[in-house]
């Protein structure tokens, strides 16, 4: 989980301060979205109360392993834990505790595995700020470069609900994969013109159904 948080760490000042981000603002400005604005077009959004919703019980899982956690900790404490003591030797004691402390970590990690086990995890996370120049789309820990090179890229758009989502995969620490929905909601006359400029500078064709 440190690695990950590294690895975001790192791309969200790639797509801010590296020469790349300062190359996609210095082109052609075709739109500029301030955080204020987003958050209202997103407010509209009829899915997206459903989208949280299920973000918001994948995130509180590990709150479910809490009654088995205190449980197997209490059981710990009164009898495993009072033989180890009484050997006085700080090594067995250290390990005892150790071992004691990692109920704590280990319990949530497991129920938390044999749940995600096989599933696809989607999290959107809705970029407040961006912008969109004939160079490319820079946001917080958004950075896309025109052309986009890599085709793998998955780039979908909804018009009734005003997006256009950047897809990303990565590996989830719980187990399974996590899919990334990295979204920017904009007016629709502006959608119309960020597809145009990701089919004519990013050279890539998309579609948008309605």
């Amino acid at each position: 989980m440190g690695v990950i948080m590294a690895i975001n760490i790192r791309r969200i000042r790639a797509s801010t301060t590296s020469e790349d981000a300062q190359y996609v603002r210095s082109g052609r400005q075709i739109i500029k979205m301030e955080p204020q604005k987003a958050m209202e077009i997103m407010q509209t959004d009829p899915g997206i109360g459903v989208e949280m919703r299920e973000q918001i019980r994948v995130s509180m899982l590990p709150l479910v392993s809490l009654p088995i956690v205190f449980g197997a900790y209490y059981l710990y404490l009164h009898y495993a834990s009072p033989i180890y003591r009484q050997s006085g030797d700080a090594t067995v004691i250290f390990l005892g505790n150790l071992a004691m402390f990692e109920i704590f970590f280990l319990i949530p990690m497991i129920v938390n595995r044999l749940y995600m086990r096989n599933r696809d995890i989607r999290m959107v996370q809705p970029i407040m700020g961006y912008l969109v120049t004939d160079r490319g789309i820079q946001g917080s820990g958004l950075l896309i470069k025109f052309p986009i090179e890599d085709q793998n890229v998955e780039i979908r758009c909804n018009k009734s609900r005003r997006f256009i989502e950047f897809l990303r995969e990565q590996q989830n620490p719980l187990g399974g994969k996590m899919v990334i929905h990295q979204r920017l909601y904009m007016e629709a006359r502006d959608l119309e013109r960020v597809l145009e400029a990701i089919r004519k500078y990013g050279k890539l064709d998309i579609k948008c159904p309605q």
